[in-house]
């Protein structure tokens, strides 16, 4: 909601935010209101690829396993060590590191298969990426966007987040402001006329 209020996703009524860092979620607005779901679940976008076989995390601890998978030992055609970060794969790809460039494109795969099936059913005109690795746009919203491009017919405008960290703060902001703005203005006992 603070992506709606005050963010990228200003002036748009139907659309995704992606979170992705020590974990991912979703918060999902249709018609400009959160839409929560039966359960209060719509959003846990981690269970839209369950039952796959391959494994499709793009959080951090997804992108340290993998790292640890595909990266050989003591190789010397890389700057990455274990522990693998997310940041410091994430920094090396930037420097050109041929394995966490290519560890920083199984991510965005990661990343536009999660938005695949919420493309799919809810048809947003957005998904606005957030969170600690979410917000590497230099390096995600060129693949993400080819993939989806590729994948389905019509793929959401994909952005990252113009909050960043603030952003949860700010939605919880713009829901206090309504839910205040409501109770003064809208839910008002109407005084006795007599």
């Amino acid at each position: 909601m603070g992506e709606h209020w005050a963010g990228v996703a200003q002036g748009v009524d139907d659309f995704a935010f992606l979170s992705i860092g020590t974990g991912m979620g979703m918060g999902l607005v249709l018609g400009g209101e959160l839409h929560r779901g039966n359960h209060g679940a719509a959003g846990e976008v981690d269970w839209a690829l369950a039952g796959m076989a391959e494994e499709v995390d793009p959080s951090a601890d997804g992108v340290a396993a993998l790292a640890a998978r595909i990266l050989p030992s003591g190789s010397t055609t890389t700057s990455l060590t274990p522990p693998y970060d997310p940041r410091a794969i994430f920094t090396a790809a930037r420097g050109g590191d041929p394995l966490a460039r290519t560890i920083v494109e199984e991510v965005a795969r990661r990343i536009a298969a999660h938005i695949t099936p919420i493309a799919a059913v809810a048809d947003p005109a957005l998904v606005v990426l957030g969170g600690g690795l979410g917000t590497n746009g230099d390096l995600l919203l060129t693949p993400v966007r080819r993939l989806l491009a590729a994948w389905i017919p019509y793929a959401p405008r994909v952005e990252i987040s113009t909050l960043g960290e603030s952003a949860v703060l700010m939605g919880a902001l713009a829901v206090g402001l309504r839910s205040a703005l409501d109770n003064v203005f809208v839910n008002r006992p109407r005084a006795a006329t007599g």
